[in-house]
């Protein structure tokens, strides 16, 4: 009994890691990258970022990059979000809700060469009353492979910019109501 217990709260822990791990490659250009309820598609520096990241020197993310420009997203969104831009009448209030968005992320250089990290956030998870009422989430690939853009939508769509040497968000970016 106490071998299975042992076991079975080792297993526990190996599941709720810190890590991200990759978990697959759709093209030469992306990684899809997991850590507990985040689900995010790393691109390198040649990935397409389509109308955005032009005329600026990019990286290729690392997941420890990653998993630091999470950290100071979590630490100081609701901050930034306390206008709650775009955040009401059925919209998620964006700090409340990080886990229910997928990810795209992109690195670049600032103009001190600081690195930045670039990401979009897209609604991916419905409530059951989404559901009943008809709403479907994106079931394509694409967003394993290009820039996802959207309009309107609300706060089910945003963006934001991680400077990961001062540890600040900015450019917040919410999509409009339409």
């Amino acid at each position: 009994m106490r071998k299975t217990f042992i076991l079975l709260f080792t297993l526990f822990l190996v599941s709720c890691s810190s890590e991200f791990k990759v978990v697959e490659k759709p093209t030469e250009y992306s990684e899809i990258i997991k850590r507990r309820q985040i689900v995010g598609a790393k691109f390198s520096e040649n990935g397409d970022c389509f109308m955005c990241l032009q005329n600026v020197k990019r990286f290729t993310p690392s997941l420890e990059e990653i998993k630091n420009a999470e950290n100071i997203l979590r630490k100081n969104i609701r901050k930034t979000n306390s206008k709650k831009i775009n955040q009401a009448n059925g919209c998620p209030i964006i700090h409340k809700n990080l886990n229910i968005y997928r990810r795209q992320y992109w690195g670049y250089y600032n103009e001190k060469n600081e690195k930045i990290i670039y990401v979009t956030f897209n609604k991916n998870k419905l409530k059951l009353i989404e559901k009943i009422k008809g709403f479907r989430k994106d079931e394509s690939d694409n967003w394993k492979k290009e820039r996802e853009s959207w309009f309107d939508g609300c706060s089910n769509h945003w963006e934001i910019k991680i400077n990961l040497a001062t540890k600040e968000l900015f450019e917040l970016g919410i999509n409009g109501i339409g």
